[in-house]
């Protein structure tokens, strides 16, 4: 995708006038999406107690994660989409959202969160952004917190000499492999990884489930891959035309 401040530019000056449900039409919206996609990855894990977003654009899941958690900490290295966010959520205590470096969260306080989560964001992070996270993580995580982060998962397609465009600017230094190298030596465990496709057939996205050494949920890694995750949003957009009002 490029580099820290390429990304940091390319979103301060993006046309947020969709709020970013433009990237959820191929569910159908947002709600199909959350609904048909998301919760059921993350219905084990919800409600919980302190949730962290990072990267939440102009809220396209905070409105859903809100209500599955009794206090939600946005982070976002963009201005502009902190500033939407508080607009958007103002007059509900338990949301704050703070404007972060891209790599840290001096915010979060430690061993204070119980879910981190990130979908649709991360993946344009190249592999040293996605380690600064991962250590970040492992501070802030609760003993037995969990982190569901969508990342880009190029850096395999290409060990593997497979030819595939990168239409969805996917950071070509991340794999599920390097992101589970790198949860351990930051003291977190990977227990799943479920590589998807976006948009062509190869699987060019991962999202991997982490929690800290020693946690409950820790266990050794459970990776199933998805190439049918595409055909699971064409099905969520057919079942929205018939049954949305």
């Amino acid at each position: 995708m490029g580099t820290l401040i390429e990304n940091q530019s390319h979103w301060a000056a993006y046309d947020w006038s969709q709020g970013g449900d433009e990237w959820s039409e191929v569910w159908g919206g947002s709600e199909s999406l959350w609904w048909g996609t998301l919760f059921p990855r993350l219905r084990h894990l919800l409600p919980t107690g302190t949730l962290l977003e990072i990267a939440p654009g102009y809220g396209r899941f905070t409105r859903f994660l809100k209500d599955h958690c009794e206090r939600l900490i946005g982070v976002d290295l963009t201005e502009r989409c902190v500033e939407a966010c508080r607009k958007r959520f103002t007059g509900d205590p338990r949301l704050t959202f703070h404007v972060n470096d891209g790599t840290s969260l001096p915010m979060v306080e430690d061993r204070s969160v119980d879910l981190a989560f990130s979908f649709d964001s991360l993946v344009h992070a190249e592999v040293d952004v996605l380690e600064a996270y991962l250590h970040e993580l492992g501070r802030t995580l609760r003993a037995d917190g969990v982190a569901v982060l969508h990342h880009s998962n190029m850096a395999a397609i290409r060990a593997d000499g497979v030819p595939c465009d990168n239409h969805h600017w996917r950071a070509e230094s991340v794999s599920a492999a390097l992101v589970a190298e790198a949860a351990r030596r930051a003291s977190l465990a990977c227990i799943g990884q479920e590589p998807v496709n976006w948009g062509g057939t190869e699987l060019t996205d991962c999202i991997s489930v982490l929690t800290p050494r020693g946690s409950r949920h820790e266990r050794p890694l459970v990776r199933i891959d998805n190439p049918a995750f595409m055909a699971e949003a064409t099905r969520l957009a057919g079942l929205a035309r018939v049954y949305r009002p």
